[in-house]
């Protein structure tokens, strides 16, 4: 291991975005290694990604869900050593243009988790779904309500995390398999897990189909919410717990 960051590329499904998105990334000439997890994709995802020799490719046998696929990617830096990795997703949203202030920040210390936000800049652009945009503010506003902190954008994809936290997320059952969200966001911050937003700029998806297309956001915000429910519930317990034993 040369290098200190590993960039965690779930994918899905996305042969027409990762050549782009890995030619981005080797292009920008980074201290990175990059690790991409196929997620049991029907389509040649693997097969495009494995066209670079650089670049580290692990494949599911099935669709198990984004989270993971993370987790893949977490299990591998913690048997690898790496201090930090990047969450990067593949569908060409994210610019390898803001690594750089991400791996800034989590080098510098006492951050555990640095996300790229598209709502710091206020002169930001990004357009966001009806749905999708309704789903974010709602979430935004429940976790300052749940922990007292202003999380501006709780759904990115690109964020930069410490050993300190994907080794503790690489245990089994202490990740979601499928998309975490703010629930996750919600018991990082109910740990003390240091959080620190960056400006980022993401651009629109240009190929394929998003996972939250469509009504999927709103489905997507009911189980969200069940799960949020489900953390507090644990939250709460082991907070008792922890009083009882040192009673």
């Amino acid at each position: 291991m040369d290098n200190r960051f590993l960039i965690v590329i779930p994918a899905f499904n996305e042969e027409a975005n990762i050549e782009r998105v890995l030619d981005g990334l080797l292009a920008a000439k980074l201290p990175i290694d990059i690790l991409v997890v196929n997620d049991g994709s029907r389509d040649r995802t693997e097969e495009r990604a494995r066209r670079y020799g650089e670049v580290i490719v692990l494949s599911h046998p099935c669709n198990l869900g984004y989270g993971a696929a993370l987790q893949t990617g977490y299990k591998y830096a913690v048997k690898a050593g790496y201090p930090f990795i990047i969450q990067f997703d593949s569908d060409g949203q994210h610019s390898p243009q803001d690594l750089p202030v991400i791996m800034a920040q989590l080098e510098r210390g006492g951050t555990d988790i640095v996300i790229g936000s598209r709502f710091v800049r206020k002169d930001g652009t990004f357009e966001t779904g009806i749905v999708k945009g309704a789903g974010i503010r709602f979430f935004r506003v429940l976790i300052r309500q749940l922990t007292g902190k202003r999380i501006s954008d709780p759904t990115s994809g690109l964020r930069g995390v410490s050993d300190r936290v994907f080794s503790y997320y690489s245990v089994r059952d202490r990740f979601p398999a499928d998309f975490p969200d703010a629930d996750i966001l919600i018991q990082q911050i109910l740990m003390k897990f240091s959080i620190k937003e960056v400006p980022v700029r993401m651009k629109q998806r240009e190929a394929g189909v998003s996972m939250h297309a469509g009504l999927k956001p709103a489905i997507y915000m009911c189980q969200i919410l069940l799960s949020i429910l489900v953390v507090l519930l644990r939250h709460k317990m082991t907070n008792e717990e922890v009083a009882y034993a040192n009673g």
